[in-house]
């Protein structure tokens, strides 16, 4: 039995393959972050007298589970007994217990009594009170597999050694988020990702990333929704607010920073950007977001809240979360899917034993997809996450999110007025306010089709929208949804290092357009308009990419029905090729028809002139009408959803 450096054995069972020790109980005498990082590690072995004693097989227990606050503070049962080489080999009954004195170091660096989720909403006997925001960190470590002492030591020893040292690094890490964490003042980790890349031989690198809260215990679950809706009992909670003036807030993003830095608890990634964060982050107008139709009311009101939350999500350095889904009223409006790549050679890294490297690419990476969320009139990514391909020297980071709109309401200490509350609630009515578009439509980042909500009819929203969370629970849907999936294999030449990583990095936009334009035909083709919890996995091989998109795809009722999907293409003057093409036409409009039936997507019909009822001023409608005509000639050229487009790498 061992942990950290002490080691104890038990006696020997003489001739017997069901031995019971029942020994007396093992002390180990640790610090708190030995606790975390490291396991329990029991080995039992087959007593040999004349010759070396054979491995059976391990078990690795953690402890971390033992050390929150109103955790339990046994682990006991059977555990499997586990070979590298052979497999599960038995198994053995343990008792672990743990006692924890108090510890009144200020210097100490465990993270004791930060819970971990790996759910990406929040628990269900829990009430968020304050979303505090996205935490991350990386450790890396020379990987034993390619240690010169591997080519002297059994299989067995190296996979052991490979197995032990990734259990340490996974306790590290949690550690060192955990501490994050409780510098923000949170007490959990929810949408808690964990990922081992095994570099070969620039290391083993194990990374996390999460969304850091401040959860409360509820007594009984029945309590759970209303706890989350009634602002009220939100604002009396909340026992910490470091700011004596609780109307900093209405004055918008001019007040100076000192005074809005209140809103959160101060940690070493926002102190770092707060002095760069007037110049740094100030790409768009901040007070020209409010959409232009609006009307009179919601305009001013629309800017207000978008400031609030601008600022208050101004100080961190990464607005992001990893949760899929919200409390209710936090979400305000989606604006799409942002993600970003680069591809990266490992023998480049100056320094593999360290961290700096890797955290510059990911930072890289995190910075473009903050950009693009900024382009689409957002200042937050939800449903966020990162993943990594690596085939031999070549690794491809790849992060993806949904842009987002949110109410600030859960990102601060409970100060907003509560006159604030109830026009939130007017302003977005329930259902449709997340499908809206959060950018302006006299410049939008990208050509698309905007049409007033099929809902409301207050504001524009988009033709179909694509997103990495799960469907929020107040959409409105019509019909069955469906699982959608597009696939893609990619050859590239075999090559090396550089070249390698040029190819790849030439076909990887050609690759996403592809996959973007799968989803788009086969979402039309079973007459819906809306994906939820895509996933976009690229995978590298020796001599192959391979790309995997897979989301669930339903029917809105605010946005617009989808059209259908014609072929187009140059026909030669061959009849029997014009009858292939309508042949062809009429079982693609026939399936849609079917999957409408199946699916159960039978929208209420419209007619033509309520779509454009509201609109607010005569001079806004010449406007509005105009930028439509405009929009609607390029729109043409521009279609991305069908057809063979010429696309372009530009190199800069």
């Amino acid at each position: 039995v061992k942990f950290g450096n002490t080691t104890f054995k038990t006696d020997v069972y003489p001739k017997s393959l069901n031995p019971q020790w029942n020994s007396e109980w093992f002390k180990f005498e640790v610090d708190d972050e030995e606790l975390q990082d490291e396991p329990l590690q029991i080995t039992v072995l087959d007593h040999d007298t004349y010759s070396a004693n054979d491995a059976i097989g391990k078990v690795y227990i953690d402890i971390d589970p033992l050390l929150y606050s109103e955790a339990a503070t046994v682990i006991s049962g059977w555990f499997p007994i586990y070979d590298t080489i052979h497999g599960i080999r038995g198994e053995i009954n343990v008792v672990v217990k743990v006692d924890l004195f108090n510890d009144l170091n200020r210097f100490r660096q465990s993270s004791c009594g930060v819970k971990f989720f790996c759910t990406t909403s929040i628990p269900k006997c829990y009430r968020a009170v304050i979303i505090h925001g996205f935490v991350e960190e990386l450790v890396v470590n020379e990987d034993p597999e390619y240690q010169w002492i591997d080519r002297i030591r059994t299989p067995r020893a190296s996979n052991e050694a490979r197995q032990r040292l990734i259990s340490l690094m996974s306790g590290e890490l949690q550690r060192k988020i955990g501490l994050k964490v409780l510098e923000m003042r949170g007490n959990a980790v929810v949408g808690y990702l964990q990922c081992f890349d095994l570099e070969g031989e620039s290391g083993l690198v194990v990374r996390a990333i999460g969304t850091a809260c401040t959860l409360d215990k509820l007594s009984s679950t029945s309590a759970f929704l209303p706890a989350c809706n009634s602002p009220s009992k939100e604002m009396k909670e909340i026992p910490f607010n470091e700011d004596p003036n609780p109307n900093t807030h209405s004055s918008g993003p001019s007040t100076p920073l000192k005074n809005q830095t209140y809103s959160f608890s101060p940690s070493k990634s926002y102190s770092r950007q707060s002095s760069s964060s007037d110049t740094d982050l100030s790409l768009t107008p901040k007070t020209g977001m409010g959409s232009g139709s609006a009307g009179k009311e919601g305009g001013p009101f629309k800017t207000l809240l978008r400031q609030q939350t601008q600022s208050a999500l101004e100080q961190r350095e990464f607005p992001f979360f990893t949760l899929t889904t919200f409390p209710p009223g936090f979400l305000v409006h989606v604006g799409g899917v942002v993600s970003a790549r680069s591809v990266k050679l490992l023998d480049r890294i100056h320094n593999p034993d360290e961290p700096e490297t890797r955290d510059a690419w990911w930072a890289e990476i995190r910075q473009e997809i903050k950009s693009h969320a900024k382009a689409l009139g957002c200042h937050a990514v939800v449903g966020y996450s990162e993943s990594t391909s690596i085939c031999e020297e070549v690794c491809i980071l790849s992060a993806s999110g949904t842009a987002a709109v949110l109410n600030p309401r859960f990102l601060q200490d409970g100060t907003m007025e509560g006159c604030l509350e109830q026009r939130i609630e007017e302003a977005s009515p329930p259902g449709c306010g997340f499908c809206h578009i959060p950018y302006d439509e006299l410049n939008m980042p990208f050509p698309a089709h905007l049409t007033y909500c099929y809902n409301c009819r207050k504001q524009k929203v988009p033709d179909v929208l694509f997103t990495t969370i799960d469907l929020p629970v107040e959409a409105i849907v019509i019909g069955k949804g469906c699982l959608i999936q597009a696939r893609l294999c990619r050859l590239k030449k075999k090559a090396q290092a550089e070249a390698n990583a040029t190819s790849i990095s030439n076909l990887l936009p050609f690759m996403e357009y592809e996959v973007h334009t799968q989803l788009m035909n086969k979402l039309k083709l079973r007459g819906m308009n809306a994906l939820f919890g895509l996933r976009i996995q690229i995978t590298v091989g020796e001599n192959m990419l391979m790309g995997l998109a897979s989301a669930t795809g339903v029917y809105l009722a605010a946005l617009p029905t989808p059209g259908g999907i014609q072929i187009a293409g140059k026909t030669p003057n061959d009849g029997t090729y014009e009858q292939h093409i309508s042949h062809m036409q009429k079982k693609i409009n026939d399936t849609i028809a079917k999957n409408k039936e199946l699916y159960e997507i039978n929208p209420p019909e419209l007619p033509e002139e309520i779509i454009g009822s509201p609109i607010p001023e005569p001079r806004q409608r010449s406007r509005l009408l105009r930028s439509q005509s405009e929009s609607s000639d390029e729109v043409t050229e521009l279609d991305l959803s069908h057809g063979k487009k010429d696309a372009f790498v530009l190199e800069v």
